[in-house]
């Protein structure tokens, strides 16, 4: 099966993949891998492995249920595309091959993005079916008219292998056809679908596999970029063409921690991965760490530095391979950089390297001309490009041209420069493309969103720098249709049905958009935002005019108004603490111990000073209500070591809506008064608290840090006093035991003597600014390290910050819980797992336990996230 013309033979049966396959079609080639290699796995998850054999009878189902849904309906299979929504599963790849063999486009989904969004996808590829799982179904059904799942549909006959592969092979394609349809979103807004064709697929399988050796036969390739995406979908079906087995790990569903051990008992000799999950991978591992036995890394899709890049070399070793390259959508695989043995890292940003093999590369000068070295747009040709925009035969012109000598040519929206060697160096996006929190986003997205929503006529998202932070942020200019809608709503809107980092920063309403003469859109023109959507108003008092003034210098505005939100302004809790120290240092009669509990409940320049007046003072200083709305039982949240519990006001923002959320902090943090010396004492104090605002249980009680144990603490406390704890909820803590904590720094007995002395003054001794946060900090840290206790026997929830240096200790907690308990890891590090845009999933999971009675905790509710320890 298949044209093995000028080809070798490998011991498997089946030809070594050559560059004259992509003169081909996809399914006869991975027809013919499959049936060499029948009982041999080639595709595997973290539940399921595929030999050859079951992928063939997998992919036949799908196929079998595709063509029952379109038979009779007239379409020709071009011009209806089919959509996958699965996990990153084996399930997914029989999937895609099933629908391409059945002779239609495949439209890959991502399932972490909102429904909304995959359903613009799937109605501007034109599809109406979607082939999907159990755990999906919910979210497919909103996205298209018809969901079909083979492998639950009892009543199909499962064929043979033989009559799987003859049935796969059923409905031919020509070289030229659309194989693939690829979701990316321009600057316009509207998702472009870049079709490839079998033709520029099987090119680039053979460029990233054999032409470059990245993955030949027979090799064993870890597997961890998402599927809908370009640089996911080219290794699911490479590997299939090529004969490697892929061995799929998802980082969004598993921790990155997870990894190394992941590819030792795969026995991974290759590695795909971006440069993120990378980082954490060795982070985790510490300088120490090593990932033995790879013999390619490849990573793409943003820059790479020569200290991240030495910081790889080192964890994998000199036999193996790192490669950077470069790449897009519209034409598979451009470049690569490999660095081999001893080849030193190149200082600053590495080059993304040379054209690949079939690739010539140029840049586009400022007036239109091609160079083969300089400086300018990216520009590639080659006689495989096969891509062109689905339905879009405009935008296609645009950016692709035909030469006469049957090649084409792709303008990238890429600036970058390309020396004298052929290397090229990436220096940006020429485009209107923006980088948010190292994220980067099309703002044109947003655009799209907003001009579908009934009370907005147009609108415009651009990214604006901060003249003194220099940080960009999102910036929506929106003309409303009608009563103009409050900007909070706008934000809601994009919050549901985006990521948050593409929730816009500030709102702009306009009249109209300006446009030039020509009547096109003057991003020139456009009035720089307003600080904020509330009333503006200017100091009233001289006591406003200070705190005023102590508002923009630590928020770093140069003016805002009274009215307008500490924390919308993008203040956090150092920024909060910062506030107090500056205010407290400013000697005011009257003003002292003041505490960022008063800016939790006073947030605006008028609202605080009336607050830091006010002559009736909390008779619970340690008690910070972070959110006090709500009719349910509150949820107690125990700040960590040296932490005003306004740490934890964005987490606490996020919980389930009617769940209270009451913050607890150290006794003289924020008060005049002596700290507690132990772990029980502190406990005890809260434990007096919590009951003075809740009596009697069930209770909820939560904690960060050292909080978690104190958390810990306090639920044994309360269970001896014969009261129910519903939830325990640990929060990146480290176990009650000593040893597993990091050992405090070496230093001589000059220095520890001041040391202690510093400690011992704690909550005694007035010290200036910030310091006085870092001595409770040290003292936080002293007790916990004393802290030791018996085994919990409640309902436990333990979250982990996956990313962090510390992981692997913290994830210990197994020996020190007998009741129920989970331990979740989540993406971030210690303190990054409280601030956007990491904290989202953290509350996800504290709201779904505080609710059990409303979600399966243990059922795919959690997404598969949760695992028994």
């Amino acid at each position: 099966m298949g044209d093995n013309t000028g080809t070798a033979t490998v011991d498997d049966g089946f030809t070594t993949f050559s560059e004259e396959h992509a003169q081909g079609q996809l399914i006869p080639r991975i027809v013919d891998v499959a049936l060499a290699r029948a009982a041999h796995v080639l595709v595997a998850d973290a539940t399921t492995r595929l030999t050859g054999a079951d992928l063939l009878r997998r992919a036949a189902l799908v196929r079998d249920a595709v063509t029952a849904h379109h038979a009779g309906t007239g379409t020709a299979p071009q011009s209806a595309p089919v959509a996958v929504l699965r996990g990153h599963d084996a399930g997914a790849v029989a999937a895609v091959v099933g629908v391409v063999a059945a002779g239609h486009p495949v439209v890959v989904l991502d399932p972490t993005t909102p429904a909304p969004r995959l359903r613009h996808y799937v109605e501007a590829a034109g599809a109406t079916l979607v082939v999907s799982d159990a755990e999906r179904r919910e979210t497919a059904a909103q996205v298209a008219g018809t969901v079909v799942d083979p492998d639950q549909d009892a009543t199909r006959r499962r064929p043979d292998h033989v009559e799987a592969a003859a049935a796969l092979l059923g409905t031919p394609a020509a070289p030229d056809d659309v194989a693939v349809i690829v979701y990316t979103s321009g600057s316009t807004g509207a998702p472009k679908g870049v079709a490839c064709d079998h033709r520029s697929i099987l090119h680039d399988t053979w460029v990233s596999s054999e032409g470059t050796g990245a993955y030949p036969a027979g090799s064993v390739v870890a597997h961890l970029l998402p599927m809908a995406f370009s640089a996911g979908v080219t290794p699911t079906l490479g590997c299939l063409l090529a004969g490697a087995r892929q061995e799929l790990f998802d980082p969004r569903r598993r921790p990155v921690t997870e990894l190394p051990q992941f590819l030792a008992r795969v026995g991974a000799d290759v590695l795909l991965a971006s440069p993120a999950i990378l980082r954490g991978v060795i982070a985790s591992l510490g300088p120490a760490g090593r990932l033995p036995g790879l013999k390619t890394v490849t990573m793409a899709g943003e820059t790479v530095h020569g200290a991240e890049l030495a910081a790889v070399r080192r964890a994998v070793g000199p036999q193996c391979v790192v490669r950077n390259r470069y790449g897009s959508t519209e034409t598979w695989l451009m470049t690569e950089y490999p660095i081999t043995g001893d080849d030193e890292a190149p200082e600053g940003a590495t080059p993304v390297g040379w054209a690949v093999p079939g690739a010539r590369l140029q840049v586009e000068r400022e007036d239109g001309t091609l160079a083969d070295e300089g400086t300018g747009r990216v520009v590639l040709t080659s006689r495989w490009l096969g891509g062109r925009y689905w339905r879009n035969p405009g935008k296609t012109a645009e950016v692709f041209s035909d030469n006469p000598d049957g090649s084409r040519t792709f303008r990238t929206s890429d600036v970058g420069t390309l020396g004298p060697d052929g290397c090229l160096r990436l220096l940006g996006r020429s485009d209107h493309s923006v980088k948010i929190r190292g994220l980067l986003v099309e703002p044109g997205e947003v655009d799209a969103l907003l001009f579908a929503q009934p009370d907005v006529r147009e609108a415009l998202v651009v990214g604006r720098p901060n003249p003194r932070t220099g940080r960009t942020a999102l910036v929506a200019y929106v003309v409303p249709d009608g009563p103009r809608p409050q900007a909070s709503a706008i934000r809601a809107v994009v919050r549901e049905n985006l990521p948050s980092h593409m929730v816009p920063e500030h709102v702009v309403f306009l009249d109209a958009l300006p446009r030039t003469e020509r009547g096109k859109l003057d991003r020139s023109a456009l009035p720089e935002p307003a600080r904020s959507s509330a009333p503006f108003e200017i100091p009233r008092s001289s006591w406003e005019e200070i705190v005023y003034e102590q508002f923009c210098a630590v928020l770093e505005l140069e003016d805002l108004s009274i009215h307008d939100d500490f924390f919308e302004l993008g203040g956090d809790s150092l920024a909060a603490e910062a506030l107090v120290s500056r205010i407290e240092a400013l000697g005011v009669p009257g003003v002292a111990n003041l505490g960022t509990s008063r800016l939790a409940e006073a947030p605006t320049v008028a609202s605080f000073a009336v607050a830091v007046r006010s002559t009736n003072r909390s008779t619970r200083p340690t008690l910070v209500p972070l959110r006090p709305e709500g009719g349910e039982r509150p949820l107690f949240l125990v700040a960590g070591a040296g932490s005003a519990a306004l740490a934890l006001r964005t987490l606490a923002q996020r919980i389930a809506p009617g769940i209270p959320v009451l913050g607890l902090q150290a006794n003289g943090l924020e008060n005049k008064a002596l700290p507690d010396w132990s772990v029980e004492r502190i406990a005890r104090r809260n434990v007096a608290t919590v009951r003075e605002q809740q009596p009697t249980g069930p209770y909820r009680v939560a904690g960060h840090s050292l909080g978690g144990l104190i958390a810990l603490e306090m639920a044994h406390q309360l269970r001896r006093a014969g009261q129910e704890v519903e939830l325990l909820a640990v929060v990146d803590s480290f176990p009650p035991d000593p040893a597993l904590m990091p050992l405090p720094p070496q230093a001589g007995a000059l220095a520890r003597l001041k040391e202690g002395l510093s400690l011992a003054l704690t909550g005694i001794k007035a010290h200036a600014g910030l310091g006085h946060y870092v001595r409770f900090f040290r003292q936080g840290n002293f007790l916990q390290r004393r802290y030791t206790t018996a085994p919990y026997p409640g309902r436990t929830l333990v979250l982990v910050a996956a990313d962090d240096v510390d992981a692997g200790a913290r994830r210990q907690w197994g020996p020190h819980l007998s009741g129920e308990h989970h331990v979740v890891e989540v993406p971030g590090e210690h303190m990054s797992i409280l601030r956007d845009p990491r904290v989202d999933r953290p509350a996800e999971l504290l709201s779904r336990w505080l609710r059990p009675d409303v979600v399966d905790l243990t059922g795919p509710a959690l997404d598969g996230e949760l695992a028994d320890r």
